[in-house]
Formats: structure tokens, C-alpha cells, sequence
């Protein structure tokens, strides 16, 4: 790819951050008066660290918060260190996805007074890197690198602009790894196959794929080599293993395939909305569930023409993807962001055979996201129109 493509790509990404940006910028201003750290989604139930008593957490009532608060106590105390660890509700399982906490902590050089806008910073890198890579993947197929601003649709984007989860940044890795594959660069593979399973150790699943992909062709040196890339994930999960305790996984695994789906949808949830509201979100939840089993489905077919590393890889987030029981099938919200990477795979089959039912997956997904999103915007516009 020539200097020129890469910069249209660059531009894209920069453009995608400007919106994500932009919006953060709107919400926090006019829904929570300018306090950044509500982008952190700490609960008002759950007891807070003295050590970070200073940042004035806002903190939302009779709520336990969600999982960016937890991934901001990490990026305050990476090593375990400070004891904040005790704050975190499965602290193996949380510290495992370091990437972007420690990265964040880097980028503060461990300072607490810069972590927080660190932490965004470094959430709005990955929406950059993101947005890069699927210009420069939609330039490999002769589309427009504008293209690349719909990373911002991908389920595990929109969740971390409300809550700055870190699940987006394994969806950029994948986009990445899409990139490099298409254009034959074993050095960036490598790169990307190193840091995916830090940002999330379903990243690991991508590891597995390019080697098994590898030992098909019969190049088994290629496949010991690239399943090095591994080392320092495991490295730091068993670091992380000496200093915390097992968490509680009951009822994560079933059984029973696509069990947790079947559950979800015949036990919807009951909210305390107005009718309409109501009715909207239960309809949408269904649609939801549905886009992700429709993902399921796509993933089990491809075309020829799809690079062999991809559809392995989003075949492989499929099988451990059904087996997941109830825990994983809350909220739109829930495994949205989890299964990014698998949506993002199947949608990039949109370049290479034009069909517009590997889009459907995010766009059902995404319309139940978009719904809690736009209660933040209506607090927004109330405020500044008030």
C-alpha cells in the first residue's frame, strides 16, 4: 500500500476519533456536569478505594457500576502494588486484560493525577488504530477508505464511548489482523497475534487459528514460530495467577449449544420503563440475541475468496460462543461487546462478495446498544436546552 492510501486511512481514523470524541464530549458536559470520570460507570453500591478518594468518582447511585470501573482501578495499580485489587469483583479474571490499563498507566507515567484522561486517551487510540485498519482493509478491495468510520458500529465501540470497556480494543486487533493477512506481512502478524490476547484472551483464539491455518499448509516451523506470539500472555496470566485468587464461573459453560440464547429470549427481561420504552427494548432484545445467532450461523460458511486465518478464527469465537450459558446472554451491552470480534469478522466478508447479510449481525445488535444510548443523549439535550 502506498504512502498516499495509508494517509487517506490515517485520515479516516482521525476522523472516527473526532465523532467518538465529540460525543463523549457532549454527554459528560451536558448529562454529568463535566465530570469525566463518569465514563468509568462506577457503582454507588460498591465501597471505593481511599487511595483514589482525590478523583471525586462520580459515582452512580444504587447502581454496582459496570466493568470500566474495575479496568480504572487496574490502570491505577497494574502490578499489585497499592491493594486496589481488592476493589475489583474477579480480580484474575480482570487483570488478565491488561493492555489497555497498562497502557494507560505508561502513557501517565504512573502518575494518578494524569491515569484517567490517559485511560481515554488510550480508548481513543484503539478507535483510531481501528478506523485505520478497516480503511486500509476497504482500500485493499477498491472501496473508499471512508469506509473505515464505521468501526465506530462495531458493538464493543459503542459500549466503551457510554462505559470505556476494554473489549474494543481485541475488535481492532482483528480488523488488524484482517489487514496484514490480505497483504502478506508475517511481521505485523506476529505484532498483532502478541498483543491481541493482552486486550482480551479470546485473543488467543486468533493464535490458534493462524497456526492451525499454518500446520494445514504444512509449514510447521511457521506455526512454532508464530505460536511463540503466545508467550507473553501466558507469562503474564500466570504473574497475574500468584497474586489473586479463582474467580466464580458457574454457569458460564452449558452443555447444551446455544442454551444460554434459547433462555435469554424465552425469559425476557422485565423494565421499569414506560410502555413504548418497554415494549421498544424487549422487541430489540429479541432482535439482538438473534443477530448474534445469525453471526453464529455466517461463521460456520465462507467463501473461497476469505482470507483462510479470518474464517477459522471467527469459526472458533463461534464454537466457544455457543457453549456460554446464562451470565453471557444479560444484555445487549454483555455479549455485544464480547462477540465484537466475531461480527467484525463476518462483516468483513462485505468487501470481498458485496453480500449484505454479513452486516446484519451489528446492525440488530447495534440497534438495542443505540437505545441505552440515547438516554444519555436525552440527558444531554435536556440539560442544554433547558
Amino acid at each position: 500500500m502506498n504512502s498516499g492510501a495509508r494517509g487517506r486511512a490515517a485520515i479516516t481514523g482521525l476522523l472516527a476519533v473526532a465523532i467518538a470524541l465529540t460525543w463523549q464530549f457532549l454527554v459528560v458536559h451536558y448529562a454529568f456536569a463535566g465530570n469525566w470520570t463518569s465514563w468509568f460507570c462506577t457503582g454507588g453500591l460498591l465501597a471505593q478505594p481511599e487511595q483514589l478518594a482525590s478523583e471525586h468518582l462520580y459515582r452512580f447511585p444504587q447502581s454496582g457500576g459496570y466493568d470500566g470501573q474495575f479496568y480504572h482501578y487496574i490502570a491505577h495499580d497494574p502490578l499489585f502494588q497499592r491493594g486496589l485489587d481488592r476493589y475489583i469483583d474477579a480480580p484474575r479474571l480482570r487483570y488478565r486484560r491488561i493492555l489497555v490499563p497498562g497502557l494507560a498507566f505508561l502513557a501517565a507515567v504512573g502518575l494518578d493525577r494524569w491515569i484517567d484522561g490517559a485511560l481515554v486517551a488510550v480508548n481513543l487510540l484503539f478507535i483510531f488504530i481501528g478506523a485505520y485498519w478497516l480503511a486500509r482493509y476497504a482500500t485493499h478491495y477498491a472501496q473508499q477508505p471512508a469506509w473505515g468510520v464505521l468501526f465506530l458500529l462495531a458493538p464493543a465501540v459503542l459500549v466503551a464511548l457510554d462505559r470505556l470497556t476494554v473489549d474494543l480494543a481485541l475488535t481492532a486487533f482483528c480488523i488488524g489482523l484482517a489487514v496484514y493477512v490480505t497483504e502478506q506481512r508475517p511481521g505485523a502478524i506476529y505484532a498483532v497475534l502478541l498483543l491481541a490476547p493482552l486486550a482480551r484472551e479470546t485473543g488467543l483464539l486468533l493464535t490458534a487459528a493462524y497456526c492451525l491455518v499454518l500446520v494445514a499448509q504444512k509449514c510447521l516451523l511457521r506455526a512454532i514460530l508464530f505460536g511463540t506470539s503466545a508467550l507473553p500472555a501466558f507469562a503474564w496470566f500466570a504473574f497475574v495467577a500468584t497474586r489473586t485468587v479463582p474467580y466464580d464461573s458457574t454457569g458460564w459453560v452449558t452443555p447444551v449449544p446455544l442454551a444460554g440464547a434459547i433462555y435469554r429470549m424465552l425469559h425476557p427481561v422485565t423494565y421499569p420503563f414506560l410502555p413504548m420504552v418497554k415494549w421498544s427494548a424487549l422487541l430489540l432484545d429479541e432482535c439482538s440475541v438473534a443477530g448474534l445467532v445469525l453471526a453464529f450461523a455466517l461463521s460456520l460458511r465462507w467463501p473461497a475468496q476469505f482470507p483462510k486465518p479470518l474464517a477459522l478464527a471467527a469459526t472458533l469465537i463461534t464454537l466457544s460462543g455457543i457453549t456460554l450459558g446464562k451470565p453471557f446472554w444479560g444484555d445487549a451491552f454483555a455479549f455485544g461487546r464480547v462477540f465484537s470480534p466475531l461480527v467484525a469478522l463476518v462483516a468483513l466478508e462485505v468487501f470481498s462478495t458485496r453480500s449484505k447479510w454479513v452486516v446484519a449481525p451489528i446492525a440488530l445488535i447495534d440497534l438495542r446498544i443505540c437505545l441505552q444510548l440515547a438516554y444519555n443523549l436525552f440527558l444531554a439535550a435536556r440539560t442544554m436546552f433547558s
